[in-house]
């Protein structure tokens, strides 16, 4: 089994933490005053975990020839045997529907017919080196 976390772009960390940080100072100075409804604190401190779980529980496991990750809530696993192409990939506007990733530059993985994911692993030649060991067939753009 190999783990391997994030990588984490500068300017995507700065604002999750930013919007953690508001919240949390919005929550304690609503919470001083005392006279703040309670959905809305209910609704607040649930989208500031919802940001701090997926801040500290991004990763990526290669694990009995599959590819697992999960970024907070967002969990899934694909078969090794089924990855068509690992293509590197680095920008703002990433061109999937699934992205467990901290960074712009990571690798969008084709799998079946016309799945695919963005990621971005930290230890990147090694995880390549990784897949293709269990998938000689995986094509790396």
């Amino acid at each position: 089994m190999n783990r391997f976390l994030s990588t984490k772009n500068t300017f995507t960390i700065a604002i999750l933490w930013g919007i953690v940080l508001f919240f949390t100072v919005m929550l304690a100075l609503n919470y001083e005053k005392g006279n703040t409804p309670i959905i809305p604190m209910v609704i607040i401190s649930l989208a500031t975990g919802f940001v701090l779980w997926v801040l500290l529980d991004t990763r990526y496991v290669i694990k009995n020839n599959f590819f697992l990750y999960r970024s907070g809530p967002f969990r899934g696993r694909v078969a090794i045997d089924k990855i068509k192409t690992i293509k590197r990939y680095s920008g703002l506007n990433v061109p999937v529907m699934l992205k467990p990733a901290l960074d712009t530059k990571g690798f969008i993985i084709t799998y079946n017919t016309f799945d695919d994911l963005f990621i971005s692993p930290i230890k990147s030649d090694i995880f390549i080196a990784e897949m293709k060991k269990i998938n000689p067939q995986i094509e790396v753009i």
